[in-house]
């Protein structure tokens, strides 16, 4: 009786908007932490695939991985 209790507590609360809510924002701060994150790693990948220029020196070139 009393899991029963617990079990429709938990329910109520799964179901109410302010978790939906709560679930929504965790959601958007993790697909805004993967874009960052992927824009960095397109942004590290990308800069591999362009020439080397330094002051004073001939232009390298930059094999791809």
């Amino acid at each position: 009786m009393y899991r029963n209790n617990i079990d429709a507590k938990l329910l109520k609360r799964i179901q109410s908007k302010e978790f939906e809510e709560a679930v929504d924002q965790a959601v958007r701060s993790f697909m805004y932490d993967l874009d960052y994150m992927l824009l960095e790693e397109q942004q590290t990948s990308s800069n591999q695939n362009y020439s080397s220029i330094q002051a004073n020196s001939a232009v390298k070139w930059i094999n791809p991985v």
